[in-house]
């Protein structure tokens, strides 16, 4: 399997040969080795599924050719570099139905994301910010029985948070516990 992989842009991009064990590690370590990205630890690969306007950050074992496998046939979906990792806790929106928000405490611990309810639990209609990310399955959205179990969507109350979570999910293998 071979794959176009963008460097921090859709300007700057890499064709690399993808095998079936290959990992995200062995991908960033490659990267390194040619001097494309820094030696840096913060580097992170990201899928981007475009239907949904989501990146999620590819965790060091996991092999890119089941994350690519995964991906809806005919979509235009990629794989890219970003850089930073920050440790997370915090407030963020969660939407649990269609168009109807809660504000939850969200955290990382042991390698897995968990939320709680807030004191002051805010229902809205439409997301409370413009700040939103999303927690994605591995498997294929045709493996659930309601589709909108196949995406979460978290909303943080500023960019700089909004980032921060998204870079942190790194690090996290991230079993969604509520």
């Amino acid at each position: 399997l071979t794959t176009q992989i963008f460097i921090e842009n859709l300007r700057q991009y890499r064709t690399l040969s993808i095998t079936a064990t290959r990992t995200a590690l062995d991908i960033l370590n490659y990267f390194r080795d040619n001097e494309t990205i820094s030696d840096s630890e913060s580097w992170t690969l990201f899928e981007v599924i475009n239907e949904y306007g989501l990146e999620r950050p590819i965790r060091d074992w996991e092999y890119v050719a089941t994350v690519i496998g995964n991906w809806e046939p005919n979509k235009q979906n990629a794989l890219g570099f970003k850089n930073a990792v920050p440790p997370m806790f915090g407030s963020l929106h969660l939407e649990v139905k269609k168009n109807k928000w809660q504000k939850r405490h969200f955290f990382i611990r042991d390698g897995t994301v968990y939320h709680c309810k807030d004191a002051k639990v805010k229902i809205k209609l439409k997301s409370p910010t413009k700040f939103i990310f999303a927690l994605k399955s591995q498997d294929k959205v045709a493996m659930f029985e309601n589709p909108d179990d196949y995406i979460r969507y978290l909303c943080a109350d500023h960019l700089d948070k909004m980032k921060d979570w998204v870079l942190s999910l790194r690090a996290a293998k991230v079993i969604f516990i509520k």
